[in-house]
């Protein structure tokens, strides 16, 4: 992907914190605030306007944060009723279109998109709606034109340091890409209980992420070191969400479906149940640590 330009516009010392960002050659723009700004967000004239919405607030001792995906046909005044009804977020960011073509049907469209990329984000965002969002019927030409929003909504998030909020690309079809290809598979030992024969773990780097994949032995047996770490509360999250299954062996897990990490350590401490360092760990076959592969200037 090509680079692009984030303008961003931070507002008086009065409104501390607030600010919009733009990209260049889009006709999206962010207000980036928060709950002492709900008030505030009212005297926007930009802001009575179809949009899309995000409320967001870090999670103690977690590495994920917890966000709304909300959309409004006048965003602002949704914003205020949010105020009321939800007292757990202290972030929002708000995206409206500034030629005023965001209709009803495009937010809608726009909501449930962003709901299934975040969903694929499980290890950094925990979504707080309680409905999967209806979406709506676009022509295709608007069906384009708003995954080129979505993806700039992405962009913003993401490269502010908002949300690490990446969309994931499906490998469906790709068995043959580069990622795939033994030589580009990382490996990682999962020991099981004493006298049984380790399983291994598989991990690829696609888009700047590191993504463990479905079919790899995850150890069941817990570490009471790891019992207290943060990655203990992602780890039972996803054993929760069915993203395990029971193997041929008693001391394994199954993984169902790949994940996304945006560390190495973190695939391997919900691997293996213990913390340690993934760079070092994770190894291609020819025993090359990560941390040495990416070190190559033919990687970049």
């Amino acid at each position: 992907m090509r680079g692009k330009s984030i303008k961003l516009y931070i507002m008086s010392e009065k409104e501390k914190n607030l600010k919009t960002a733009e990209l260049s050659n889009w006709t999206g723009k962010a207000y980036i605030g928060q709950r002492k700004h709900v008030q505030v967000f009212q005297n926007f004239e930009e802001l009575t306007a179809p949009g899309i919405y995000f409320l967001i607030s870090e999670i103690e001792d977690s590495y994920q944060k917890k966000i709304y995906i909300g959309e409004a046909d006048e965003v602002n005044k949704r914003i205020a009723d949010q105020f009321k009804s939800k007292d757990w977020w202290s972030d929002v960011v708000i995206f409206i279109s500034k030629d005023t073509n965001l209709t009803k049907s495009h937010v809608r469209y726009l909501e449930k998109d962003l709901f299934e990329v975040a969903r694929r984000s499980q290890t950094s965002i925990k979504i707080s709606n309680s409905n999967n969002p209806p979406g709506s019927k676009l022509p295709l030409s608007d069906c384009d034109d708003m995954k080129d929003f979505s993806d700039n909504i992405i962009f913003v998030l993401s490269h502010l340091g908002i949300l690490d909020f990446t969309k994931a690309q499906a490998l469906e079809g790709q068995k043959n890409n580069e990622m795939k290809q033994e030589e580009t598979i990382f490996y990682l030992s999962v020991p099981g209980v004493k006298g049984e024969q380790s399983r291994q773990a598989k991990l690829i780097i696609i888009e700047n992420r590191y993504r463990l994949l479905s079919g790899s032995f995850i150890r069941k047996e817990h570490v009471n070191s790891f019992s207290s770490h943060n990655y203990v509360k992602l780890r039972k999250q996803l054993e929760a969400e069915g993203y395990f299954k029971f193997s041929d062996n008693d001391s394994f897990f199954e993984l169902t479906k790949d994940i996304d990490f945006t560390a190495p350590s973190a695939a391997a401490a919900i691997v293996r149940n213990s913390s340690m360092n993934g760079r070092k760990e994770w190894k291609l076959k020819n025993g090359i640590s990560l941390d040495e592969y990416e070190s190559r200037d033919d990687v970049h």
